[in-house]
């Protein structure tokens, strides 16, 4: 299931970030053009700004 929190607050945006339970990440735009079609849709969805929930998930954008 893919979760996107209790309320969107913007559009999702190809550049926002999946996350799998397993630590795997990618581009939302990398998923929704068929890239990661091997993994399960169990993946949560962070809006590339929420820089600090990033970090919390191990991935620095910036490095």
């Amino acid at each position: 299931m893919t979760t996107t929190g209790t309320a969107a607050a913007r559009a999702l945006h190809r550049d926002d970030i999946a996350i799998w339970p397993d630590g795997t990440w990618a581009y939302l735009g990398d998923v929704w053009n068929g890239g990661y079609s091997f993994m399960s849709d169990d993946y949560e969805i962070v809006h590339l700004e929420d820089a600090v929930r990033l970090k919390e998930h191990g991935i620095d954008i910036d490095a």
